[in-house]
């Protein structure tokens, strides 16, 4: 169920940031009981994409540009806690390793693929989560892991709410790679400048141009 719902804040026009999920409405609608619609709203919450509001429902949270920087820098500082425990304690397999390169072959097939842009974002962002899920795991770190599974679960949202083009799907797939080598090689400096690069550099950019446009 909560999947289900995290699908249509993701893709549909139904919910749009500052709506209001309510429970029993919900529940009718898909002729379902209230309580899977109750514990999922619950887990979207504690994901961090809807707000309960006594008496009113579950609100829909959008995030402001300014919020995915925020965002950003949290996944950034985690990431670099989780690397140097992965590389430091040589806590990845070459089963982890083949697992995850079947995963950035899955990304690149979507980023290359034929789907509608809407459907390719999301095969994309849930691979993507798998992705980085598996490798925060397997630093054994479970708060560490507990925050971040929030922070990809708010920044898939603003994929979707950002994306400019479908290109920048195919530059995030080979990103994956880089830290997939970077990750075997035990190279932390790499790690660090890379995922920096793609976090920071990317977006000021954009800011830069956005502010050159005058717009």
């Amino acid at each position: 169920m909560a999947d289900f719902l995290r699908r249509e804040l993701l893709i549909s026009a139904k919910y749009p940031q500052g709506t209001f999920i309510r429970e029993e409405e919900l529940a009718r609608e898909l002729n379902i009981s209230r309580a899977p619609v109750r514990e999922a709203l619950k887990e979207l919450e504690g994901q961090g994409l809807v707000r309960s509001i006594p008496r009113k429902g579950s609100m829909v949270l959008g995030f402001s540009p300014e919020d995915v920087e925020e965002l950003y820098d949290i996944r950034f500082a985690l990431e670099t806690q989780v690397f140097e425990a992965l590389v430091k304690e040589r806590l990845l397999s070459d089963d982890d390793c083949e697992r995850m390169n079947s995963l950035f072959n899955d990304l690149l097939a979507v980023a290359s693929s034929s789907m509608e842009k809407d459907e390719k974002v999301i095969a994309f962002s849930r691979i993507d989560l798998e992705f980085h899920l598996f490798i925060a795991e397997r630093s054994g770190r479970p708060w560490t892991i507990r925050i971040l599974r929030s922070v990809y679960f708010q920044l898939q949202q603003a994929m979707v709410q950002y994306l400019e083009s479908e290109e920048e799907l195919a530059y995030s797939a080979r990103e994956h790679l880089k830290i997939i080598r970077s990750l075997k090689e035990g190279d932390l400096d790499a790690l660090r400048e890379s995922r920096r690069y793609s976090y920071f550099q990317r977006r000021l950019r954009k800011r830069e141009k956005v502010e050159a446009s005058g717009i």
